[in-house]
């Protein structure tokens, strides 16, 4: 029995004008809820989230939206299994797949709850430390960060209904700024749920939260100057979100997290057997397998020194060989299925097209049977995909591989010489990633990795030996660190600490007399 999910506008449940929209469970093909879309102007709900759910926050200090983050992620927390359950059902997620997602979104509370503390009683954070305005001058300015008087219009993606919709709403609720978020609609129902539950525990301060589902209408037409839209999905129609005309009429802040070519690059240092080639192999699985290889920070091209190649992909193939595929409701299966019929056709049509410059040199795009605990032809089931294309082709700038990204358990062997000079060019093919991850123990190496890498980088993993024990996978997003990347992945920054408020506040310069300044700005 399926349920109905509403929209969450003007502070009440709303049912939309639409035809029901189905979701649907990517393992048995069954609806599991519908969404009716709301077809009327949303001009009224985005005006009212704008003043009241503005100055409702804006009453509150740091320290009081700091224990509302707190409350909202215990409660959470409190309906983990409940959710976990949503997850495999909507998302096809395994369970560890789904408390990567859960967790994730606790998380990024807790943590922007723990800033709170220390960022004092005033409406505003002091940026930096007064300066002259010229030598010898007792004027000084400094820089303080204020709350937009906007709405934070937050458009997520399908992979991560939880992490997505909380890890936004935590940075902008925080910052002072109310916010309107609209999940994707395929794996809508956690989110929903969890927007329940903290509706029904009484954690959604008046005009603070609303929740819109289904299609986002004529939302982008009611953006103001003050406005502040975060996105995470494909370069398209971030594209297009850029440039809608009240967009650009307004001037409205837009932050863009979209397709990224994630790389790998392994150092000529790294012998197979050692405890760093070790963690290369697993890190490797975990980005291929996890989510089922739907995550932005998932690693698609791997750079591998020509000698080691041989090495890199038998040991990469014997691993992903014991990792059973099947119904992510038996905690036996280790991987799911993709989360719809739609990406599961993208994921093969994008295969095709990568073959085109590599060849296919482990698993078939087109198998539909011998999934674990599933009928043949059942479910949205792709099994890893590897690909290997040679030297010249690793530098090509029209390959496949470095223009077009396949959203599913895909990558693709890319050799190279050694040097960290040729791996930044063909990274540098991608046009901007969200993170890579170099495996080396030279120092010199990954000192100049860091200065040729970072450029074309958002986040860069650097992993030794005598850290590979403790090393976390790199497609693991921390709170504390930087999300976002140049060029082709939107060009966006979001979280990084205190970094991510910057978003939803206006940077003031605040010039006037020392003295004045300091008893202003509370010094």
């Amino acid at each position: 029995m399926s349920v109905q999910l509403d929209s969450y506008l003007e502070g009440t449940w709303q049912t939309g004008e639409g035809d029901p929209v189905a979701l649907v469970n990517p393992t048995t093909d069954a609806t599991v809820a519908t969404i009716r879309p709301i077809r009327r102007s949303l001009a009224q709900s985005v005006t009212w989230a704008r003043s009241v759910g503005g100055e409702t926050l804006r009453a509150m200090s740091f320290a009081e939206r700091g224990k509302l983050l707190s409350a909202m992620a215990k409660t959470i927390h409190g309906a983990r299994e409940e959710l976990i359950d949503v997850a495999i059902q909507n998302g096809g997620n395994t369970r560890g797949d789904a408390k990567f997602d859960i967790d994730g979104a606790t998380a990024v509370l807790a943590h922007y709850a723990y800033l709170a503390k220390e960022l004092g009683e005033h409406p505003w954070i002091v940026a930096d430390q007064p300066v002259e305005v010229f030598r010898g001058s007792k004027i000084r300015a400094e820089h303080v960060l204020v709350p937009r008087h906007g709405l934070a219009v937050h458009i997520n993606a399908f992979n991560f209904p939880a992490w997505g919709m909380m890890g936004k709403a935590a940075v902008s609720i925080l910052a002072g700024m109310p916010v309107l978020s609209k999940p994707a609609t395929s794996t809508a129902w956690l989110a929903h749920r969890m927007f329940q539950l903290l509706v029904e525990a009484e954690l959604v301060p008046k005009g603070a939260f609303s929740l819109l589902m289904g299609s986002a209408g004529d939302l982008l037409d009611h953006v103001g100057a003050q406005d502040v839209i975060a996105f995470t999905g494909s370069q398209g129609v971030g594209v297009k979100i850029k440039t809608h005309p009240a967009v650009i009429a307004k001037g409205a802040r837009v932050n863009l997290e979209a397709d990224s070519l994630n790389a790998v690059v392994i150092g000529p240092d790294v012998e197979e057997g050692s405890e760093l080639f070790d963690l290369v192999i697993r890190d490797l699985s975990v980005e291929l397998t996890q989510k089922a290889g739907q995550k932005c920070t998932a690693t698609r091209r791997v750079l591998v020194p020509a000698a080691s190649l041989e090495a890199v992909r038998g040991a990469l193939f014997d691993r992903l060989d014991r990792i059973q595929i099947g119904d992510p409701a038996d905690q036996a299966n280790r991987m799911g299925p993709l989360t719809s019929k739609s990406q599961l056709e993208d994921a093969r049509a994008g295969v095709a097209t990568l073959a085109a410059d590599a060849e296919i040199v482990r698993g078939d795009p087109q198998r539909s049977e011998g999934f674990a605990g599933v009928e043949a032809g059942q479910g949205c089931f792709l099994e890893p995909i590897v690909l290997q294309a040679s030297a010249a082709a690793a530098r090509n700038p029209a390959a496949a591989f470095h223009r077009h990204e396949v959203f599913g358990p895909v990558c693709t062997l890319l050799p190279y010489d050694g040097a960290i000079d040729q791996a930044a060019e063909i990274i540098g093919l991608g046009q901007g990633s969200l993170v890579s991850t170099v495996y080396s123990d030279d120092r010199e190496w990954l000192a100049k990795a860091i200065a040729e890498l970072g450029p074309h980088l958002g986040r860069l993993v650097l992993a030794n030996e005598k850290f590979a024990g403790a090393s976390l996978s790199p497609g693991c997003v921390f709170p504390v660190a930087n999300h976002g990347g140049p060029g082709r992945a939107g060009g966006g920054e979001e979280l990084g600490g205190l970094h991510g408020l910057s978003l939803y506040m206006q940077r003031v310069a605040i010039q006037g007399g020392a003295s004045q300044l300091a008893r202003l700005l509370g010094k």
